[in-house]
């Protein structure tokens, strides 16, 4: 946020126009959190909507053919 509001900071001191720095410092938000769920992954789905699992959490015991354990 800090590096592309102050690009856009000088870039509106350089062209004598208040348009950049608060552009610069959106877009510089926008990368900040995209760079966060790039690096930490997006959020996992609520508990209920994971397959493979049941309501207390444990996971389902596999399927087995008949007579066998």
């Amino acid at each position: 946020m800090a590096v592309w509001g102050g690009a856009g900071w000088l870039l509106d001191r350089w062209l004598d126009i208040l348009f950049f720095a608060p552009v610069g410092i959106v877009l510089g938000m926008a990368v900040a959190i995209y760079l966060v769920v790039v690096r930490y992954g997006a959020v996992d789905p609520p508990a209920g909507k994971r397959p493979g699992t049941t309501q207390g959490g444990r996971r389902s015991r596999p399927r087995t053919q008949k007579g066998q354990r």
